[in-house]
């Protein structure tokens, strides 16, 4: 009887373990043998952006009971940097149960991104507000192709800081030269 009652109360404690964690930041770290910080979050469709060292990785989360589960199944992690400007990153993927995405930042440590525009070939422009000089945002209406094609419709991203001053621009153009 003895054994079975330690055998119960250690399935407990193991399922208890399961269910979770107190924090985003613990989810996502109990994947990663190096500091993580998250950076930005959008809640609505459960997406955390982190930086893993130098690598900015964008994944889905799960948040049930107050509880955060994280898995690295449907992240995508890119480092990225520039021979002239500071480095940008835009990029677009679909996650099941969320959709479309768009995602990026600019890597500074002298600025602060206060919003990014993206300009799309057919007029058509996407204010984005900024969180730690990244941002994240769902696919427009009005694109017709799918993440794999997201650059054929895409012709700049500008980052704007608090006075409306230009940080960088990414150009579709010069990433295709390169």
């Amino acid at each position: 009887m003895r054994i079975l009652s330690v055998f119960v109360i250690i399935l407990i404690i193991l399922s208890a373990c399961s269910n979770g964690y107190q924090t985003l930041e613990e989810a996502v770290q109990s994947h990663w043998k190096t500091p993580i910080k998250v950076i930005n979050e959008d809640r609505e469709n459960q997406l955390v952006y982190y930086l893993d060292q130098n690598q900015h990785v964008l994944g889905v989360y799960e948040l049930n009971d107050n509880k955060y589960k994280y898995d690295n199944e449907q992240s995508v992690g890119m480092t990225f940097t520039s021979e002239a400007g500071l480095p940008f990153l835009v990029s677009a993927n679909h996650f099941e149960g969320v959709g479309n995405v768009i995602h990026g930042a600019i890597t500074t440590d002298e600025h602060t991104v206060e919003k990014f525009v993206l300009h799309y070939k057919n007029g058509e422009t996407q204010e984005v507000d900024a969180t730690n000089n990244t941002f994240i945002t769902e696919y427009p209406p009005f694109l017709t192709k799918d993440p794999v094609l997201f650059f054929e419709e895409m012709e700049n991203a500008v980052g704007y800081d608090v006075n409306g001053e230009i940080i960088e621009i990414w150009d579709r153009n010069a990433e295709i030269k390169n």
